[in-house]
């Protein structure tokens, strides 16, 4: 049985490119006709991941990487016009867990990438980092009407152990993960709660 989807990316596409689960590859065909085969043996990864954009607070994205060529990378909303997006996760997510069903076939021990790249994460972490030793230096050096009671110290320690335990929160959620492909958790894909990085 093939499994389809059929989205339009944005403003520029002409028309719904539709992406096939074949026995042997991943087709794609543009509103022109052209026809894309992708063949799963030569897919190096997968990716999944929650990425809300303006307009689309609830976009998943499927990102798939071939050996020798740029990463496809298919959400769940398509474009109706400007500033409007129509959610097709009801389409979207039986298209994913076929697609990865097959890589996972074609590819034994095939692991799939739940939320951030390890590069995007460290960046992440260090922006993390910066901005939480900012907190702490302002606390320190700069002047408030708090600093005039006996207790400020003790509650600028509270404010910077919640703001530590927060980070930690984010550091831990945001972890790259590398599940089966026949054990994504439910969060990876849209229908199971909110679109949150975190």
């Amino acid at each position: 049985m093939v499994v389809s989807y059929r989205k339009r990316r944005g403003a520029l596409s002409r028309g719904e490119r539709e992406w096939r689960v074949e026995e042997d590859a991943l087709v794609t065909e543009g509103p022109s006709g052209r026809t894309r085969r992708y063949l799963w043996r030569d897919f190096a990864g997968v990716r999944l991941y929650c990425d809300p954009a303006k307009d689309r607070p609830w976009r998943f994205v499927f990102e798939l990487q071939p050996k020798d060529r740029r990463r496809i990378v298919i959400d769940n909303a398509h474009f109706v016009s400007r500033g409007l997006y129509e959610d097709r996760s009801a389409d979207y997510t039986p298209f994913v867990r076929a697609a990865v069903s097959r890589l996972a076939s074609t590819k034994p021990g095939l692991r799939v990438l739940i939320g951030e790249t390890p590069r995007r994460y460290f960046l992440l972490i260090l922006a993390g980092l910066l901005a939480l030793c900012g907190a702490a230096y302002a606390m320190i050096a700069l002047r408030t009407p708090l600093d005039a009671l006996p207790f400020a110290g003790v509650v600028k320690l509270a404010v910077m152990a919640l703001l530590a335990a927060a980070f930690w929160r984010w550091v831990v959620g945001i972890v790259p993960r590398g599940v089966p492909a026949d054990a994504i958790p439910e969060r990876a894909l849209p229908g199971f709660g909110a679109c949150d990085r975190g």
